[in-house]
């Protein structure tokens, strides 16, 4: 397992067996088939089916179904000529299969998103239950709040479009379904913090967990004024739900314009003056539709993470960036599987694939005593200081 820099391997498919090759036979081809009528040529989908089952089948890679929309993706495809799909890391699957979605359908020429109904039906539930959720919080003050939207924005992470199985466990169950907390260490250095300075919030799927997030990004403006919020997002669609600007933009003009419930039209209010003043600003950097790793981004960007207050990181795909998805031992401590990613994160995460480091044994064999696929269920999480 491990390479010659003393690194374990990077997470491969292994055929019949493990979460990889679950997702290679079952998520991608369901996630086609839900997509299926937002190609607007029969050629179109045909093209996109025929690279599905070369993935399955671990074929040579076909790299004339994909588009070049940065110099990245320029040099990153000239280096597959010759591969086959199962030479490459499952992190660099993944991504080629959503980049050649993209190209196939046209995006990167005349912006058709497969995945845009998906995010909007994700919107649309979402909001009656932010409003339920935000009565419960709304009577806690200054730091208790932000604990309580901080813990809201983490388990909002466990509703993602690109998983067939959701979790069906309770989420007021912190402490059973919490392996590891270090948010205190976070909110401790933001009421340290005198100076002006960033928050950067890279975030991860729209609808539900976008909802908290901004429920989140708002407590963070009211507590402190010192700050302002840089949300991340993609580029370009990804991961079925993953946020792009346009949802940011809709989810907060929902909150304000649909007036149903007081509470999320507030919250709605205040986020759009916060866009208005520059205390709150939405970028979607190319790195995010790239398949990079924390410590191979763009220099600008990586010394513009560095120079934050402080990096909140949301979701799998996010962490998986910081360890470049290898097999670590569960107990590796961050510095070293982090080595190289030049800035720090509060990571929230539920577990809902294999790579996972700094988990003390006892832990992690309390949670496989639970469920044998304790680490891909989307049962347990973890608020973690990376980097």
């Amino acid at each position: 397992m491990s390479t010659s820099n003393n690194h374990p391997a990077v997470i491969k498919r292994i055929h019949g067996k493990g979460f990889v090759d679950y997702t290679i036979t079952r998520r991608l081809p369901k996630i086609l088939s839900t997509i299926e009528k937002q190609f607007q040529a029969h050629e179109q989908l045909e093209a996109a089916q025929r690279m599905l089952q070369s993935i399955i089948s671990g074929s040579p890679i076909d790299t004339n179904n994909f588009a070049h929309p940065t110099a990245y993706w320029q040099v990153y495809l000239d280096k597959l000529n010759g591969l086959t799909w199962n030479d490459l890391p499952f992190f660099d699957l993944e991504f080629l299969f959503y980049h050649g979605l993209n190209s196939i359908a046209g995006y990167f020429d005349n912006g058709v998103d497969v995945f845009w109904p998906t995010r909007q039906m994700a919107l649309a539930e979402a909001i009656p239950v932010l409003d339920s959720g935000l009565e419960k919080i709304l009577q806690l003050s200054d730091t208790d709040l932000l604990g309580a939207t901080i813990r809201c924005s983490l388990f909002a992470n466990e509703a993602d479009y690109s998983q067939l199985i959701t979790s069906r466990s309770d989420a007021n169950l912190w402490n059973d379904r919490v392996l590891l907390d270090e948010s205190d260490a976070f909110m401790s250095c933001l009421e340290q913090s005198t100076v002006q300075g960033d928050i950067y919030l890279i975030a991860d799927n729209a609808g539900h967990e976008l909802c908290w997030d901004l429920v989140m990004v708002d407590a963070l403006l009211k507590l402190f004024n010192n700050i302002r919020i840089i949300i991340h997002v993609k580029p370009w669609p990804m991961f079925v739900s993953d946020a792009l600007s346009i949802d940011v933009e809709e989810t907060i003009n929902c909150f304000v314009d649909e007036n149903l419930f007081e509470n999320v039209s507030l919250m709605g209010q205040r986020l759009r003056a916060a866009i208005g003043c520059d205390r709150l600003i939405i970028q979607a950097e190319a790195d995010w539709g790239e398949p990079r790793h924390f410590n191979g981004l763009d220099k600008n960007l990586s010394n513009t993470l560095s120079n934050s207050i402080s990096v909140i990181s949301k979701g799998d795909l996010n962490y998986r960036r910081f360890v470049q998805d290898r097999q670590w031992p569960m107990d590796t401590p961050v510095e070293i599987a982090t080595c190289g990613v030049p800035f720090k994160s509060l990571a929230l995460r539920v577990l809902k694939s294999d790579a996972l480091v700094g988990i003390d044994k006892s832990i992690a064999e309390t949670a496989a005593a639970k469920f044998d696929d304790w680490r891909t269920r989307g049962h347990f999480a973890v608020l973690q200081s990376l980097g």
